[in-house]
This record gives structure tokens, C-alpha cells and sequence, in this order.
């Protein structure tokens, strides 16, 4: 053998390997022999990386499930299974090991079967504490008030510095505040350059929760409140030079709250004042007209520190992790709730200092205060445990008082609502009902309801919903859960090129975002409430600088709802934030796009990227269009399975730039928006535009129940299946047959979930 020369050792070696893969085949044809069934095939070839009934190994660890049909199951099988020997399982073997996968534990049914759903022990999420901690206050302090039609301050205008009533010029319903007189003074009714002066009284609305910069610029005198006691602005004293005033300030939102604003003019050369304001995820900007309302209202407390991010792993926020983080926010939330109730103490227990009764007063409000946080009556044992105790004799009042609401607000009757019970009590319904429609506490109605026996029934809980649902906190809960459906989250980060773009800037993204926040309002609560409008309309709501942006003509200055042709626009498939969201810097991108629609608009499961590709557009040919390029980069097998699915929706958006505005052609070329899909029903479907793509969604029974899921789990942050196996099939048919009501499902969720899951199917409505 030493003298073997080289190439008679590749001979040999080369033989070898033959022999090894014959064997390997007759082996394997073996296994597949005619007799053997799916299962046997499945734990000869697939167990190994999938697990037992398909849980997943340490090499394969996302479970085998999925909505593809049988077919799909199948021809997935012939072609990339088992991993690295693909084809070796075809034809009738290939159909016999689909079939077990599938009817054992791939299909939502046999999931269903294998692990039933059921109610998860959850916390508050960050949304339902700050807002329950809301309207617990607003309970004793102020409730809260309700939206009117009409817009703009009470702005009352006087002849001198001081508010004289004597001096009083006029009083009117105006806005926005933003006013030069010069080295004037206001026309008419007697006013003098040397001294005058305005109140600007009502309610701000705000639309997101977060951190409101306000800015007065004046060379003037001003003070400032907004949902505030005290002035946060304070610059009464001025020396005639032009300055900006700045304050930040934390508000929830969906909510109105108190605004005042004063300003007065003495002797200084010149008089102006501007009133901006930089909203979450806007731009500095005077703050328009149509963001307050005339009529005062009560203030709203705000938690100062924000809770920790909820767990949204299952596509929908949940309150099922309880960390270190969490617990030390709920902490400073009760030490702050507790701090503004001492502050108040005497006006909520309806006494004062020298009152000899005082300390069974504050002793009786302490009491109240714990209820409403429990939403329910206090036993006499939790009276006892949770404010007696507190009140113990040499205690001050007040730090009594504090302790109650801190151990109240840290309890788990108070972060752990119930939702486990199938015959829940009229408190456990109330508490529901809240939570489902505002993601806060029970109402004065709701105890109103519960003190007369009004509900027990379902018609009264449908009653009750039905009235909730006319609060704008259940607005805000709407659009909370669009934020979320539509993922607006990454609307936040929109940054093109400016060299690609260079009149795209964060001024359009604001417009952007009132655009789409106008369109979602008005289809859901002035229009017909048409779940299918979301997605089929062919309007847009455009100011000025967005019609001359994306070449619509507006005539006024403010937005006004123009329809762009349903060859153009579909709904919020091709609303330009969106498709900005969805795209690179410079170019669009189909794979984002894609993902977007395939798992929130025609609800369909994707698994994780078997080997995760970075697009690097610097290695494709410079002539290439976008959908050359995709088709490249995902044209291999283990791609495919998923980017079927992914690039025909995606490429149905071609049309639309980075930027969301209509195109004909790319690199020279005409866009190619023709695809063919394969729906989730396993049928074909020849794309040919977004249009296509909101016609299927909105009318296929797979699309409309994938939303009726989506939204369920956002209201009631649970699964359907938890309140019944039949509950998601019966609230689609309900959703069906009164024309895709959104604010009508809303309601019939929320029944299903109040009762326990214990509606009867044909209940009349």
C-alpha cells in the first residue's frame, strides 16, 4: 500500500463513498417502505430535530406549527425535508408523514386539542395600572370629563394689566394662541399699546401618552398651568426681552385636562405671545385649535415613572412577568398616589384641622379609597387588615392615610384583577367590563348597576358596554390597539436619506401620524365602523404640505379627507407612514412590507429565518430593480417556505416608494406588482396590487377571524379559546353578520369575557 499512488487512492476513496450512500439510500428506501405508516416515518426521520409531537429539540427549538394546509404541508415536506437531505421523502411517503404532522399537532385544531387554552394569571400592564391609578383619583378628586364638539379656548381680554372686570374688553371662543402686535395693541374695543392683557381658559386633549414639551415665546408676562394646581410656567416679571419659556410634562392619553394660561402686557417697547408645544412622536409646532375644548375640566393624575415595557411575545401585551423593575415602579406609583391623597386629605374626608371627629373621617375615606382600589366591598377582616391597623392610636392622620393607600395600591386584590372565574360576581363582571374597555377601574355607573341588581344578565352586560363605548377612554383604547396592530412603534424611527429625500423630514412624519389617526377615527366612529373600510378605502386625510408632498391638491390649511382613486390607495395597506416605516433609508423593502402584511393583515404564521441574510444592495448589479434583487436573495429552498408567502405581498407595494408615493417606473423600468399567492386555504391567488391584496383580507373568512383574534386578545389580554373552544368561531360570525362592526365586536367581546365565557350561541342580541 506504500506504493500506492495518489490517484488510486481517490479511487478508492471514491468507491467507499459510493458504497456509503448506496447504502444510505437502500436503507432509507427501507425505511420508507410501503407498509410503514406516517408516525413510523416521522420518529425514523424527523423526531431527532423536531421532538416528540413536534415541541422542538435544542437544534430546532420553535415548535411545528403553523397554519399551512395540508397540500402545503406536503410539497414543503417533498422539498426541503429532512434538513440537509432534502427530497429523500416524497410522494405518498411525503403525504402519509404530512398527514400525521398535521392531524397530531400542526393544525390549529389539533393545537387546540393538545394544549387548550386557558386564562393566564396576569398582572396590570403598564397601560391598565397608569390608567386605573387614574380614575381611582379622579373617583375622589374630579371625575373624569367627557369631550364636547365645540373647539378652542374661552379667551377673555381686558383694557389694562390687571383683570378688572371693569377693564374687561371682551370675552370669545378662539385659539390657536399666537399673536404679534408690535408696538401696538389689539384692534378695536379701546385698547391702548401701554398696557392690556388676556386669560385663556379650557381643556387640552391629548391623543399619546407621554412627554409634552410646552414653550410660551413672549417678551411679555405669562403664567402657565397645564393639569396642574400651581403655574409650571412663571415668568410674571419680565424685562421686555423676547424669551422661550419651557416646561416638560407627563399626560396620559385619550384624556382632556385643565388648561390656563395668562398673559398681560406693562409698559414694555412690543407684545407677542406664541404657544407651542412638542407632543410624543411630533415636531415643535404651535398647538392648533382643534386640540382644546373651552369648558374646564378636572385634573388627571399621572403616575410620574412609567412602569417597565409589558411582555408582548405573543403579538399582544400581557402582564405575565414580574420583575424587580416592575415591582420598585408600582412602589414609587403608590408612594406618589399616596403622597397627592395626603395632600388632599382634608377635602376628601370632608373635614379639617379641629374637627374632632377628623381621624374617623379621614379613617372612613381611607376605607372608601381601599374598595375602589380592591373593586369590591371590604369584608370586615380587609377593613380590619388594610386601614384599622393603620389607625392605630398616636398615628397622625395623615401618615395613616398614606400607609392604607400604599399597601392598598401594592396589594394583589389591586394589581391582580381576576379573570379565572367561569361564574363571576356582578364585581368580578364590573372589573372586566373596565378593564376590557378602558383598561381601568369600575365606574360610578357600573356601582350604580351592581347596587340594583342590573348585572347579572348579559343584556346587561351588553347594556353597560354599550354605554362605555361612548367614553373616550374606549377610543383610546381602539387606538391604542391600532398602534399596536399596525406596529407604529416603528413609526418612531422613520429617518430617510437626505440626498434620496431631501423635502422628507420629520414635519411630514408628524402629519403623517395625524393623517393616519384621523382616517383610523373617522372610519371607526363617524363612518360606518366597517372593519373592511381599514382596509379598502381609497381616501386619504391630507393638509397642505402633505397634498403638495404626495401630489394631491388641498385647499385649505388644515386636513381635509381626499380620495385618491382605488387603483392608488387601499386603506392603511398603502397609507405612506406605514409604507415609510416599512422600507429602508433610500429604497423600499419588500421583505418588511411583506412581513407586515403576512402577519397582521392576512394573519399568517412565519417562523424565524432558518439563516438570518443582510440585505447589502452595494452587492447587486447597479440596473437591478428591488424585486430582482429579493427574488435573488430568498430563491433558495429553506427560504422559500416562508418567502412565498413574504415577496408576493410585498412586491404588491412596488408602486410606492420608500417614501409612500405612487411610481410608475424603477431604474427605467416598469414595476412588476404581479404575483402569485397561495392563501392560507391552500388556494390561489394572482396579486396585481395592494388592491388585490385588502379585497382578500377584508372579505376571506381566514383574514376577518385572524383580526376578531388580534383584537380579542388586545382587549382582554387573554386567548379566545380560554373562554370557550367555540368563542372565536361565534364572535366571527356575529362580526359577519352585522357588516364587520368593529365598535359592535368590541362590545360582544367584551360580553363573552365579563360573563365568564358563558354566553349561549344564538343568545338573542
Amino acid at each position: 500500500m506504500a506504493s500506492m499512488r495518489p490517484t488510486a487512492i481517490g479511487r478508492i476513496k471514491f468507491v467507499k463513498s459510493i458504497t456509503f450512500i448506496l447504502g444510505l439510500l437502500i436503507g432509507s428506501l427501507h425505511i420508507l417502505g410501503a407498509e410503514l405508516t406516517g408516525e413510523k416515518i416521522y420518529r425514523q426521520l424527523c423526531i431527532k430535530c423536531h421532538g416528540e409531537m413536534g415541541r422542538g429539540t435544542k437544534k430546532h427549538d420553535e415548535p411545528l406549527t403553523g397554519d399551512w394546509s395540508l397540500a402545503k404541508l406536503t410539497v414543503v415536506i417533498e422539498k426541503t425535508m429532512p434538513d440537509g437531505k432534502a427530497k429523500l421523502v416524497v410522494g405518498e411517503d411525503a403525504a402519509k408523514v404530512a398527514k400525521y404532522i398535521y392531524d397530531k399537532f400542526y393544525s390549529p385544531e389539533a393545537q387546540a386539542r393538545n394544549q387548550p387554552a386557558r386564562v393566564m394569571f396576569s398582572r396590570l400592564t403598564r397601560r391598565q395600572y397608569e390608567e386605573s391609578i387614574a380614575d381611582l383619583m379622579g373617583e375622589f378628586l374630579g371625575r373624569t370629563s367627557t369631550f364636547i364638539d365645540e373647539r378652542g379656548l374661552t379667551g377673555t381680554w381686558y383694557k389694562s394689566r390687571g383683570y378688572n372686570n371693569k377693564q374687561k374688553a371682551f370675552e370669545r371662543v378662539e385659539g390657536p394662541v399666537d399673536f404679534d402686535w408690535g408696538a401696538g395693541a389689539p384692534k378695536g374695543e379701546g385698547f391702548k399699546a401701554q398696557e392690556f392683557s388676556a386669560r385663556w381658559r379650557g381643556s387640552l386633549f391629548t391623543t399619546e401618552t407621554g412627554i409634552y414639551e410646552f414653550i410660551v415665546k413672549t417678551e411679555n408676562g405669562i403664567k402657565l398651568w397645564v393639569n396642574s394646581e400651581k403655574p409650571i410656567l412663571d415668568a410674571w416679571v419680565s424685562d421686555g426681552r423676547m424669551k422661550e419659556h419651557r416646561i416638560s410634562v407627563r399626560l396620559l392619553g385619550g384624556r382632556v385636562v385643565p388648561f390656563a394660561l395668562d398673559f398681560f402686557k406693562w409698559k414694555d417697547k412690543t407684545a407677542s405671545i406664541a404657544l407651542r408645544w412638542k407632543p410624543p412622536h411630533g415636531v415643535e409646532e404651535i398647538i392648533p385649535r382643534d386640540r382644546f375644548m373651552p369648558k374646564q375640566s378636572a385634573r388627571v393624575f399621572t403616575v410620574p415613572t412609567p412602569l417597565p415595557p409589558d411582555d408582548s411575545s405573543h403579538g399582544f401585551a400581557r402582564g405575565i412577568s414580574v420583575s424587580k423593575a416592575w415591582d420598585e415602579a408600582t412602589t414609587r406609583g403608590a408612594l406618589d398616589t399616596a403622597a397627592r391623597v395626603a395632600q388632599h386629605m382634608d377635602r376628601l374626608a370632608s373635614t379639617r384641622e379641629g374637627d374632632p371627629q377628623r381621624r374617623d373621617k379621614v379613617r372612613a375615606f381611607a376605607a372608601r379609597f381601599v374598595s375602589a382600589a380592591f373593586r369590591r366591598p371590604l369584608t370586615a377582616g380587609q377593613r380590619k387588615a388594610f386601614v384599622d391597623v393603620f389607625f392605630a392610636k398616636g398615628t397622625a392622620p395623615e401618615d395613616a392615610l398614606k400607609r392604607a393607600v400604599i399597601f392598598a395600591l401594592k396589594s394583589p386584590r389591586f394589581l391582580y384583577p381576576d379573570f379565572h372565574s367561569a361564574q363571576p360576581d356582578a364585581h368580578q363582571i364590573a372589573t372586566r367590563l373596565a378593564l376590557l374597555l378602558w383598561d381601568s377601574v369600575p365606574d360610578r355607573s357600573l356601582q350604580v348597576a351592581i347596587q340594583t341588581g342590573n348585572l347579572r344578565t348579559p343584556q346587561h352586560i351588553r347594556a353597560q358596554a354599550k354605554r362605555m363605548l361612548r367614553d373616550p377612554r374606549a377610543r383610546a383604547k381602539l387606538q391604542h390597539f391600532f398602534h399596536h396592530w399596525l406596529e407604529l412603534d416603528k413609526a418612531e424611527a422613520i429617518d430617510k436619506n437626505a440626498k434620496a429625500f431631501p423635502e422628507f423630514n420629520q414635519r411630514i412624519v408628524a402629519d403623517l401620524r395625524q393623517s393616519l389617526r384621523l382616517f383610523l377615527d373617522e372610519t371607526m366612529w363617524t363612518g360606518s365602523g366597517d372593519y373592511r373600510e381599514l382596509l379598502k378605502a381609497d381616501h386619504l386625510y391630507l393638509n397642505y404640505r402633505l397634498g403638495k408632498f404626495y401630489g394631491a391638491e388641498v385647499e385649505s390649511g388644515g386636513f381635509e379627507k381626499i380620495s385618491l382613486g382605488p387603483n392608488r390607495r387601499a386603506g392603511v395597506l398603502t397609507h405612506p407612514l406605514l409604507l415609510a416605516q416599512f422600507a429602508y433609508a433610500d429604497n423600499t423593502s419588500p421583505i418588511h412590507r411583506g412581513v407586515f402584511l403576512a402577519r397582521h393583515i392576512a394573519g399568517r404564521t412565519l417562523k424565524p429565518p432558518p439563516n438570518a441574510i443582510q440585505f447589502k444592495d452595494s452587492e447587486f448589479k447597479p440596473d437591478q430593480t428591488m424585486r430582482e434583487k429579493v427574488t435573488h436573495l430568498t430563491k433558495a429552498a429553506d427560504c422559500m417556505s416562508c418567502h412565498s408567502i413574504i415577496n408576493p405581498l410585498g412586491f404588491a407595494l412596488e408602486n410606492f416608494d420608500a417614501i409612500g408615493r405612487w411610481r410608475e417606473k424603477e431604474k427605467g423600468r416598469p414595476i412588476n406588482a404581479v404575483s402569485d399567492y397561495t392563501t392560507a386555504a391552500n388556494t390561489s391567488l394572482k396579486i396585481t396590487g395592494p388592491r388585490t391584496i385588502a379585497n382578500y383580507a377584508a372579505d376571506s373568512p381566514h383574514g376577518q377571524r385572524h383580526f376578531v383574534e388580534q383584537l380579542f386578545n388586545h382587549l382582554a389580554k387573554q386567548a379566545p379559546g380560554a373562554f370557550g373552544r367555540d368563542t372565536l368561531d361565534e364572535l366571527w360570525q356575529d362580526f359577519v353578520k352585522t357588516d364587520c362592526n368593529v365598535p359592535r365586536l368590541m362590545t360582544e367581546i367584551t360580553v363573552r369575557v365579563a360573563a365568564g365565557g358563558r354566553l349561549q350561541s344564538g343568545e338573542e342580541k
